[in-house]
């Protein structure tokens, strides 16, 4: 992947049901704790590929709910719920809406599509300061841990999830 930093990147095929996400081996001192692997259930893969290629249709990012749940040492999507594009910003996404209707329990965080071309002729493929700027809201209006992705192809994207580092999540829980 050109122009990424390897101690964050990581890179996930959303093809329905395959697990990916490989981290990549970070050149840090001292060294930082791998990113947790991703998987995708096979819906939650459909659904990745929806919300593309209704992006890519219509020229506009697009946003969706992400039902995820950290199992050992890994990040298990299972779900995804589009968004309503409607009475969105410039970029056609209703960020608002997705800080409030995206929150635990029943939702884990969001992902959203990167369609603009940035370099290179492909979208970025990493979080853009507004991005962080959406996750910054969600934290505080939820107070969660979270899990974020950023598509940008019909199989790649760079998801994150905060409060699990190397298989431990800063406030430990139970999940089955």
């Amino acid at each position: 992947m050109p122009g990424t930093d390897a101690g964050r990147r990581l890179s996930a095929l959303v093809a329905g049901g395959l697990t990916l996400a490989v981290p990549l081996a970070a050149q840090t001192y001292p060294p930082r704790r791998p990113d947790p692997p991703f998987a995708f259930s096979a819906e939650a893969g459909r659904a990745l590929r929806v919300l593309w290629d209704a992006s890519v249709a219509a020229h506009a990012e697009r946003v969706a709910c992400l039902g995820a749940e950290v199992r050992n040492d890994s990040v298990f999507v299972h779900r995804i719920m589009l968004l309503d594009p409607e009475g969105a910003d410039s970029m056609s996404i209703s960020s608002e809406e997705s800080v409030e209707r995206c929150g635990p329990p029943e939702w884990s965080g969001t992902v959203h599509s990167h369609v603009a071309e940035y370099s290179e002729g492909r979208p970025s493929t990493a979080f853009s300061a507004q991005d962080r700027g959406v996750m910054r809201r969600w934290y505080e209006r939820w107070h969660a841990d979270g899990v974020f992705c950023v598509v940008y192809s019909k199989r790649e994207a760079h998801c994150e999830a905060d409060g699990v580092v190397g298989g431990m999540r800063s406030r430990p829980r139970m999940v089955r």
